[in-house]
């Protein structure tokens, strides 16, 4: 059906389409259904789009469009287009292929991730791609086709330099904001640390959500190029580079289920890292019982697939298995965690010493990897440059790099106390509940939203005294953080 294009005002996250109850009905489609928009032209572009239907007195000749679908097809306002039910897309098919647990060819990974970016699939289609990969798994075989299909549809970062680095976690430690700590330290150095990052799936903050609290984090290729060049890195959210499209679309699903399978963490991880670049890499994978990985045989298991990925992409890569026993750092929040990050690097402040400690054993690895530091010498060389102030001085420049201002950090406008009901001897802090309890708060949208941890493990309290600070931007909030407490007590005392 051909129709008038109307715009909506607003980029909608995906293309995005817009029909009239009775248009849809006459052209046979439901909301949430796929549409095929194509132009009407000697050469016509076309473009897939999720539907939704409005009534009212919207022109039943029209169809409203996202900005996205604009930008796309290079619309202009009124111009006709051609408007029919999309077909079917034979990645839905290899979905469930995948989901009989059978394995997947290079051509058929290909197509699935090339129409995740073309938007031919929708959020259901995908969301079931990756459950087939939760519950099934992926060989090392499939998985090197996947990272390779992530890069494949995504741009290419470029840095001509022997010392480009990077280093990621698995995640799953509340608190553990080591990131713009070990890219400063290392940067100071002159090592070169072009570093994105995600956000949050599970966790209360990812890094790109702490840096937000502060610095811009989206940026072009071109602009990126430039702060590098000033600065020797810039620590951005991967998603706003247009480098892994795939990936940032997928993770997007992951955050809604709440799951993140071993394969797409593998394929996430390695595509981020060979996107911008990276010659040398540190995996940190911290296992506990409450973190993502809760045994060390497991997070062996993991190291050695991670290994064998670095070998065949000819990367110099290193995997380390920190503890994951319990939170790292006393703020959980995205300003409550850049918090404790500024006071570990600005000299003049007192940081808490278990989130500077393994922050400088990372950026010591990467400087003994790098060769920068001798064998055993690499956590020493880090200590000068973080003691100078030498890290916090690179800090400001990628600050400020990033059009950022270190005032603009602030508590939320609430905060309450939880004492301890009794004493005795902290025995277990539950790094899945700490995160969710700063999520309860309103982390990591509301940006000031989070907690704060007293004390950790093995430590002694008395009755009375605080354990934990909740803050949070509205009551409804804090209430909701209580009751969570209440029902779902994070640490244990005896």
């Amino acid at each position: 059906m051909k129709l008038k294009s109307k715009f909506l005002r607003w980029n909608a996250g995906l293309p995005m389409a817009m029909l009239n109850k009775e248009t849809a009905m006459e052209i046979g489609v439901k909301a949430r259904e796929t549409i095929l928009i194509r132009t009407i032209s000697k050469h016509p572009k076309e473009v897939t789009a999720a539907l939704d239907i409005i009534d009212g007195q919207f022109g039943r000749k029209q169809v409203l469009l996202s900005l996205e679908i604009k930008s796309k097809l290079n619309l202009r306002e009124g111009e006709i287009v051609d408007i029919n039910i999309a077909p079917i897309p034979r990645s839905v098919d290899l979905i469930k292929k995948k989901l009989n647990n059978n394995r997947l060819s290079r051509e058929e990974i290909e197509e699935i991730i090339k129409d995740i970016v073309n938007d031919r699939l929708s959020e259901p289609e995908i969301a079931l791609f990756v459950a087939a990969m939760y519950r099934n798994g992926m060989s090392n075989k499939e998985t090197i086709y996947l990272i390779n299909a992530i890069l494949k549809t995504g741009e290419r970062f470029s840095v001509r330099n022997k010392f480009v680095v990077d280093k990621h976690s698995i995640g799953g430690v509340a608190g553990n904001r080591t990131t713009p700590i070990v890219v400063s330290i290392c940067a100071a150095a002159g090592l070169i640390f072009p570093k994105t990052s995600s956000r949050a799936i599970t966790s209360a903050a990812g890094t790109a959500d702490v840096m937000e609290t502060i610095v811009k984090v989206g940026f072009t290729i071109s602009e990126l190029k430039q702060i590098l060049k000033k600065t020797k890195a810039f620590i951005v959210w991967g998603g706003g580079m247009g480098t892994v499209p795939a990936d940032s679309k997928i993770i997007k699903i992951e955050r809604e289920l709440k799951i993140d399978p071993k394969s797409q963490l593998l394929a996430s991880i390695m595509s981020k890292k060979f996107s911008v670049g990276s010659k040398y890499i540190l995996i940190d994978i911290p296992y506990g019982k409450t973190a993502k990985i809760p045994t060390r045989e497991k997070a062996k298991s993991l190291a050695r697939r991670f290994l064998q990925l670095g070998r065949y992409f000819h990367k110099k890569m290193r995997v380390v298995l920190t503890d994951g026993s319990q939170p790292i750092g006393n703020g959980v929040g995205p300003a409550l965690e850049l918090m404790d990050i500024i006071k570990i690097l600005d000299p003049k402040q007192r940081g808490p010493k278990d989130l500077e400690k393994k922050a400088l054993f990372l950026a010591g690895n990467i400087f003994e990897m790098t060769g920068k530091a001798k064998k055993g010498k690499g956590i020493e060389m880090a200590e000068r440059i973080l003691y100078s102030g030498k890290a916090f001085k690179k800090f400001k420049e990628i600050v400020k790099a990033q059009h950022g201002n270190l005032n603009r950090i602030k508590y939320a406008k609430l905060k309450k106390d939880i004492l301890s009901d009794r004493a005795g001897e902290i025995i277990e802090i539950d790094n899945k509940r700490i995160n969710l309890l700063a999520r309860a708060a309103g982390s990591p949208v509301d940006k000031p939203a989070g907690i704060y941890l007293y004390y950790h493990l093995w430590d002694r309290i008395k009755k009375g005294e605080k354990i934990i600070t909740i803050y949070s931007e509205t009551k409804p909030r804090i209430n909701e953080a209580l009751r969570f407490f209440r029902e779902n007590p994070p640490i244990r005392i005896r």
